[in-house]
């Protein structure tokens, strides 16, 4: 009897935990993701809302900097414009590739070959 009980007890476990499940589609680009090198003291943060638009942070040591940006993802290729920015015009299209190694880790690499790693927030 006990190993009837515990059974069901496993297979309800396992029902809920399948129906926690937000979606079984593809990993979203959408959320805050945050790169860090605490060797170098290098690090960024992306926010990329639905609607195309988002921040990019660059931390160096202690300096950060926020650029404004659009974005857009097409064909494993993340196309950023920074806007209002004295640097960058909207003009400037920013190419890397990106990939999922899960839902929590995006894989950045950009047309120099570096790759960041990113964990979502």
């Amino acid at each position: 009897m006990k190993r009837i009980v515990l059974a069901l007890l496993m297979a309800l476990v396992l029902i809920l935990v399948g129906c926690g499940k937000k979606d079984g589609g593809a990993p979203s680009l959408v959320g805050t993701w945050e790169y860090s090198d605490e060797e170098s003291g290098l690090g960024a943060i992306y926010v990329l809302k639905e609607d195309g638009i988002g921040t990019y942070t660059m931390k160096v040591g202690e300096e950060t900097v926020v650029y404004e940006l659009k974005y857009e993802a097409k064909d494993g290729h993340l196309l950023v414009t920074y806007v209002n920015n004295e640097i960058f015009t909207e003009e400037d299209v920013f190419d890397s590739e990106f990939s999922f190694r899960d839902a929590g880790t995006l894989i950045i690499k950009d047309t120099s070959g570096m790759e960041m790693t990113f964990l979502k927030k």
